[in-house]
């Protein structure tokens, strides 16, 4: 027996209305045999960076196979492209708004194609909301085995911002915040293979982390490492360097948001006592 397919889910639609729940809906109607995952909800109304981060994130823990639904719009209704994408063996079905970005990144882009075939919509479709007439029955299609060529004219060229990279030096890497997390973690575009080889080239120095006037002695390997209540660098769960607070919320505390910059800095052992 072929295993179930798997859909997931992310979007800007909270938990509170019913939006969400009616593209499972959507999609049940027409494969009740989908296997539903929720990415999320709570993403902050139309912050399409955001989105493409969190869906970049979870990415390459889901097997061959799955279809992604992003609903972060906020040209909903708008002449802004619908798509599919099929990258790396998975089918990303969103907006074309920028939501690839982070995943093409890393990834690169298979077929892709406009979703102009209206058989795969639902009948009415609305000016506001394409999440439940588009791209929820799009992915369920998907789901069934339409392939992807059936669903609309190929394109090649989705729209994507500029993922912001950090800038390695001998003694510094200077990056920025670029997604806090519902724990107020502050996640940086430091990524971790670039940091630990920028780490193995120190010669014993100092190693500290500069949050505006703030410095974080050290990069610690979990929050516990440090005293509730204290603020601390690491590696966390997405592979980025990011600050927090044991037991705390570091974005409140510190007043600091996205795009705010980081740097990691070495002092020569010989500065360093």
């Amino acid at each position: 027996m072929a295993d179930a397919p798997v859909i997931a889910l992310l979007t800007d639609f909270g938990t509170r209305d019913p939006f969400a729940g009616i593209m499972k809906g959507v999609i049940l109607g027409i494969n009740p045999s989908a296997v539903i995952v929720d990415l999320g909800h709570d993403i902050e109304p139309g912050d399409v960076h955001s989105a493409s981060f969190a869906l970049r994130t979870a990415f390459p823990y889901f097997p061959k196979g799955t279809v992604f639904a992003v609903v972060v719009d906020p040209g909903v209704g708008t002449d802004r492209r619908a798509i599919a994408a099929e990258i790396d063996g998975r089918t990303v079905v969103c907006p074309d708004n920028g939501l690839l970005s982070w995943v093409l990144r890393d990834y690169k882009l298979g077929s892709a194609v406009e979703l102009r075939e209206s058989r795969f919509h639902l009948p009415n479709v609305s000016g506001t909301f394409h999440g439940r007439d588009i791209f929820a029955p799009v992915a369920a299609h998907l789901s069934k085995g339409v392939a992807l060529s059936e669903l609309g004219t190929p394109i090649d060229d989705p729209i994507t911002f500029e993922t912001p990279e950090a800038s390695v030096r001998p003694q510094t890497i200077k990056g920025e915040v670029i997604y806090i997390d519902r724990f107020g973690n502050l996640i940086t575009n430091i990524e971790r293979e670039p940091l630990e080889r920028w780490l193995s080239e120190q010669q014993g120095g100092r190693i500290s982390v500069q949050l505006g006037s703030r410095d974080i002695e050290g990069i610690s390997r979990t929050f516990g490492d440090v005293a509730a209540g204290h603020v601390v660098a690491l590696v966390g769960g997405s592979g980025m360097l990011e600050i927090g607070i044991n037991q705390g919320n570091a974005a409140d505390y510190l007043g600091i948001g996205k795009g705010f910059p980081v740097m990691v800095y070495s002092l020569p052992a010989s500065r360093s006592r």
